[in-house]
């Protein structure tokens, strides 16, 4: 609720979502506040605290394109303050966020990354979430189900997705592809305040997939190396097979023989397939596979709880040394390096 000025109290209610916007809800309840919105997006939890004993002001409204869902969201705290948020599992849901005013931290268990205005910053699924506002601010999000998220990726690699999708738990600045992507989010929820709206109806389902895509092809996580790949998406059955077999079995002791084995082809022919679709020899995708896996979990870990050797050892590594030779060659830095700046 929202005190005015003669002291009543206002409160403004989300209404059914037709498609276009919403009405602002508007409250200063953190409990009013933190129903709504999770009814809307993800169960969570909301705090406030503030020197000032004033309570903060929350403005949210929702649109939906398809099975996507647009929220706008505002905090006014009128002075210095902390506002967090807690979602103890991003269940099924990726959430994407561009900040368009306030400073932010956001992370996983712990909030240890910041977030400026101009920056994206995507939560993925089936994890916890923490975000602590330090201002005033506001910020665009669409939620994405993981479905249609997954769905979007197996239609652009060409093969099944085996492994949990993962973002970059880093914010991305809106700058070359991304900025492409803040300014289509931006067009999209401009379209959806018209009475006319041209998304608000068939062209939804192509408007909606070519979101999703430049979410992929810009936000970089743990299958981009497939898609930084220019090659004819379209590949052969027995390289996609191949391929999906190793996605699924990367840190497994396997060999080329097993790769022939799930391709159905000899090993001339696979070679042949991984070096035409994919530039490289089936060992090599395996090993990028591995380092891009072991990336992706040192920059997601603690390095007091974390160990190069394990996490080495986990993604299919069996020597150390070459590992973290391969890994320098690959991202221009040691993993040690990686996990110290995580």
């Amino acid at each position: 609720m929202t005190i005015g000025q003669n002291g009543s109290q206002k409160r403004s209610q989300i209404g059914v979502n037709t498609g276009r916007w919403t009405p602002y809800f508007v409250s200063s309840d953190p409990r009013e506040t933190s129903e709504i919105v999770g009814k809307n997006i993800i169960s969570h939890s909301l705090s406030h605290e503030s020197r000032q004993k004033r309570p903060a002001t929350v403005r949210f409204r929702t649109a939906s394109l398809g099975t996507l869902t647009f929220h706008e969201m505002g905090y006014s705290m009128f002075g210095k303050g902390e506002a967090r948020i807690n979602v103890p599992n991003m269940a099924n849901i990726y959430l994407c966020e561009i900040n368009l005013g306030g400073e932010m931290a956001v992370g996983q268990l712990r909030a240890d990354r910041s977030f400026h205005p101009g920056e994206v910053y995507m939560i993925n699924a089936n994890g916890p979430h923490t975000k602590i506002w330090h201002t005033d601010g506001r910020q665009m999000m669409v939620k994405i189900h993981q479905t249609d998220m997954e769905a979007a990726l197996e239609r652009r690699i060409g093969m099944p997705v085996r492994d949990p999708l993962f973002f970059d738990r880093s914010p991305q600045q809106l700058s070359g592809g991304v900025a492409t992507l803040g300014k289509m989010i931006d067009l999209l929820a401009q379209d959806l305040e018209l009475e006319g709206s041209f998304f608000d109806g068939p062209g939804s389902g192509d408007a909606m997939q070519m979101l999703l895509d430049m979410m992929l092809n810009t936000l970089p996580h743990n299958y981009s190396h497939l898609l930084s790949d220019r090659s004819p998406t379209l590949r052969p059955r027995h390289v996609r097979h191949a391929a999906a077999y190793i996605h699924g079995h990367s840190h497994e002791p396997i060999g080329l023989d097993d790769m022939v084995q799930a391709s159905g082809v000899s090993r001339r022919s696979l070679h042949a397939g991984f070096q035409k679709y994919y530039g490289v020899t089936p060992m090599i995708y395996l090993r990028n596979v591995r380092l891009d896996n072991a990336r992706l979990v040192l920059k997601q870990s603690d390095a007091g709880d974390t160990s190069v050797t394990g996490v080495a050892m986990d993604c299919g590594f069996n020597h150390l040394s070459k590992f973290a030779q391969a890994y320098k060659e690959r991202f221009g830095e040691l993993p040690s390096e990686t996990l110290r700046n995580a």
